[in-house]
């Protein structure tokens, strides 16, 4: 029987099928996919392979007239990938540095000891980092003999030793990890040398200590701020104190600078942040939010401006009506040219975009890509009590765009919100809503106003929102409102007289009878009766779901 070659190769196949079926059978090393050998599988956890443990000593972020900067006295940083433990200088010893701008102005300098560790060993992952700072100082104008002259600095800390302690401990590869936060101790700060004026450490999450005094010729407002988060695989320790130094009597800017007396921070599964940026842009938030005038001249000034970028456009749009057709051609010529060169890269924003309550602004992705635009047009925080958690509500305005593909805004949830304590995100909390709540779907080209609320350390003064694509808009957050409990006292009995038995005299047609006390009420109506108090809700309700006060 002769053959083909397609024959003999398929009868080749079936051969090779079939003894590898028998060999299945024999050994069980073949299995299908939906097989119980593969059903039965079980897979290890991964292990984490982020983590940190960083210690930071007065670590300054300077704004000068001239020059601005960042400097630390003293770090001490662990990772998962460089695990281990440092001392420095070592347990018992300090180190001193200093550092100023060009000329020397603005000179911040310290004492300063750090630790951390980060072990692993097995499922067992710990960070810890430890935090000391003393003899702080922060001079406007140094001198340039003695540049750490004591008595040019407009902060004194004395004998004060600053302390701030966390650790996070894991002992299943990271899947749960227990952080521990230490609040920030010290005995507190000056304002000038030998001075009275003494700033005590606030506590741990509450309302921040407000500066507004003199000190050695200048005039100094900022703000004290203790925080101590534990939350999620992180905990963070930090003591901040952000200064903004003027002339005493123009108050012109002279120095401004944001310096962390102590930080100690760890994490498990999680990539070491950027200690520098988030924690001077909240306290400058948080400078801001404390300025009642930010936001009365920021919508002025951004009217003028848009005002004289409209007057420029008409009178450059006048102008070039008026050029010869030889000038306009050469010109689009030119332009044309100069775009063929140089092409545009369309680009968004890459780091979040601070926006203010009440302020329209664009929504646009990281790639450039136009999703519409928003207004947080209020925001409403309250908790139960002093550092106790906060509810935040927002109030939204959107209005997406007409684009109809993947990477539109489709939706707006609580989780795309998440406080921010000393500039690091915090998980939020679902919590419900109050008010009207935006659709679960949003379509292109439409405006939808609602409410959206999460959860919120009591102690975050900033919050963002990052749609999907986006690096995310910040929004201060305001202080939570706590109920206020009044105490009331038991009134003391009051003593009737007893009744006598004298008859009440009628009244005749000469003398009148005097009007009931039902009368009385009827005309001066001194409280609402339950009919008036519901159409004033009703009317309430009705005034705020009225649409024109979206805008």
């Amino acid at each position: 029987m002769n053959l083909t070659n397609r024959s003999k190769i398929l009868i080749s196949v079936v051969g090779l099928i079939a003894i590898l079926g028998v060999v299945a059978q024999a050994t069980g090393v073949l299995a299908a996919w939906n097989d119980k050998v593969w059903g039965s599988t079980t897979f290890s956890r991964a292990a984490a392979l982020d983590g940190y443990a960083r210690s930071i000593t007065a670590h300054a972020k300077n704004q000068r007239l001239i020059t601005g900067g960042e400097f630390t006295v003293n770090s001490a940083t662990h990772t998962y990938q460089s695990a281990g433990t440092t001392w420095s200088p070592n347990q018992s010893d300090w180190v001193l540095n200093y550092n100023s701008g060009f000329a020397g102005v603005g000179l911040v300098a310290a004492r300063g000891r750090s630790f951390a560790e980060f072990t692993r060993n097995g499922g067992n992952i710990e960070g810890a980092a430890k935090s000391w700072a003393k003899e702080v100082k922060a001079i406007p104008a140094p001198s340039l003999i003695n540049p750490l002259n004591s008595a040019l600095s407009v902060l004194d800390t004395r004998t004060s030793e600053f302390y701030a302690e966390v650790d996070c401990k894991s002992t299943d590869y990271g899947g749960n990890v227990t952080p521990r936060a230490v609040a920030p101790t010290g005995n507190g700060i000056y304002l000038g040398i030998e001075s009275n004026n003494r700033i005590p450490v606030p506590a741990a999450n509450a309302a921040p200590t407000v500066i507004d005094d003199n000190a050695v010729g200048y005039h100094v407002d900022g703000v004290f701020q203790s925080i101590a988060v534990a939350t999620g695989k992180r905990a963070l320790s930090t003591l901040v104190l952000h200064l903004d130094v003027k002339t005493l009597i123009t108050r012109t800017p002279v120095w401004e600078i944001t310096i962390q007396l102590v930080r100690a921070e760890c994490a498990v599964g999680e990539p070491l942040p950027s200690a520098t940026q988030t924690v001077a842009a909240g306290a400058a938030a948080r400078m801001a939010a404390l300025a009642p005038t930010s936001e009365s001249t920021t919508p002025s000034e951004s009217a003028e401006s848009s005002a004289a970028e409209s007057s420029e456009s008409e009178s450059s749009a006048s102008s070039s009506t008026e050029k010869s057709p030889s000038e306009s051609s050469s010109s689009a010529s030119s332009s044309e040219s100069e775009a063929a060169e140089t092409p545009v890269l369309k680009q968004g924003p890459t780091t979040p975009t601070d926006v203010d309550v009440g302020e329209r602004f664009p929504v646009t992705a990281t790639d450039g890509t136009d999703l519409g635009t928003a207004t947080i047009q209020k925001v409403e925080s309250t908790a139960p009590s002093d550092g106790a958690p906060a509810t935040v509500a927002v109030k939204m305005s959107v209005t997406t765009s007409d684009a109809d593909d993947d990477g539109r805004l489709s939706s707006i949830d609580w989780g795309d919100f998440a406080p921010m304590v000393g500039g690091v995100q915090q998980a939020p909390g679902r919590a419900p809503n109050e008010g009207p709540e935006l659709p679960d779907q949003l379509t292109p080209g439409q405006t939808y106003t609602g409410w959206v609320t999460f959860t919120a350390p009591g102690a975050a003064g900033k919050a963002i929102w990052k749609p999907e694509g986006t690096a995310g808009f910040t929004f201060v957050l305001p202080d939570p409102e706590v109920p206020v409990t009044s105490t009331t006292s038991t009134p003391a009995p009051i003593a009737n007289a007893p009744e006598t038995s004298e008859p009440e005299a009628a009244p005749t047609e000469d003398a009148p009878a005097a009007e009931s006390p039902a009368a009385e009420a009827e005309d001066s109506d001194p409280v609402p009766t339950p009919e008036k108090k519901s159409r004033a809700r009703s009317s309430s309700s009705e005034s705020a779901s009225d649409p024109s006060d979206e805008e």
